[in-house]
């Protein structure tokens, strides 16, 4: 199995949801921790909770928005040019609205989240990586971007971007000693939903009602899993959906 004991690790949208579940697995591994986010106090709240049960722990907080052209720069300071695993979370959907109803700056929000942010982080990491001789990257995919749903348009094609772009990658690092890797959840419950519907949280609840979602913690130990294999072993993607769910659009939902 591999050892993932001071591997130095960054995280985007770290501060809640699958960011905060992985960086609580990859502590309990003795990793070297860098979260990213744009909210201080949850990334705050995240490390005291942290340093609880591990008083050596090493993290480094980065408070910063993903979609920010300056990002590079601030991560080739604070990382110092090297991580060994880039867990590229961070990402967001906004509204249900057909596209002819949409809201453009929403539109514009989830391109530039999912698919600019998330490139262009890779496209600052995965140098780093290439000059040490070793990495591991996981996207964070979705259903959605495999199979689409009416009201999702915007928010599926920047999910098959993601699943694009992680394919092309692997076969650019294919024999480079870089794992790129997927996981693609269905419904996870998270503050995703209420993000998506603004603040609305009883829309974003009842996104769940009736069914049991999964959780980020199932998310996160996926992921450490597949960061546990052996080395020459790439779980190239994880598609992942709760019970009661058959697809995007196909959820079995119990009476009241």
């Amino acid at each position: 199995m591999e050892n993932l004991k001071d591997k130095r690790v960054l995280i985007t949208g770290a501060s809640s949801g699958i960011g905060r579940a992985m960086a609580i697995s990859l502590a309990r591994r003795g990793c070297e921790l860098f979260l990213l986010a744009r909210r201080k106090e949850k990334l705050e709240e995240l490390q005291r909770d942290l340093l609880v049960d591990n008083h050596q722990l090493k993290i480094t907080l980065i408070v910063a928005d993903v979609t920010s052209p300056d990002l590079p720069n601030l991560l080739r300071a604070i990382c110092r040019e090297h991580v060994d695993i880039l867990i590229n979370n961070a990402g967001l959907a906004l509204g249900r609205d057909k596209v002819e109803n949409s809201n453009f700056e929403d539109m514009k929000a989830m391109l530039d989240t999912n698919i600019t942010a998330a490139f262009r982080v890779v496209h600052t990491i995965l140098p780093w990586m290439l000059k040490h001789g070793a990495g591991d990257i996981i996207n964070l995919g979705s259903i959605a971007g495999h199979r689409t749903y009416s009201g999702g348009a915007i928010y599926c094609a920047t999910k098959f971007a993601v699943d694009a772009f992680t394919k092309a990658l692997r076969e650019e690092t294919a024999g480079k000693n870089i794992r790129v890797m997927q996981i693609s959840p269905g419904m996870v419950d998270t503050e995703f939903s209420t993000v998506r519907f603004k603040g609305d949280v009883k829309t974003a609840n009842s996104v769940y009602a009736g069914m049991k979602p999964l959780v980020g913690e199932d998310i996160a130990r996926m992921m450490t899993f597949m960061l546990s294999e052996p080395r020459h072993v790439v779980i190239d993607e994880i598609i992942t959906m709760p019970m009661d769910q058959g697809s995007p659009t196909t959820i079995h939902r119990s009476s009241p």
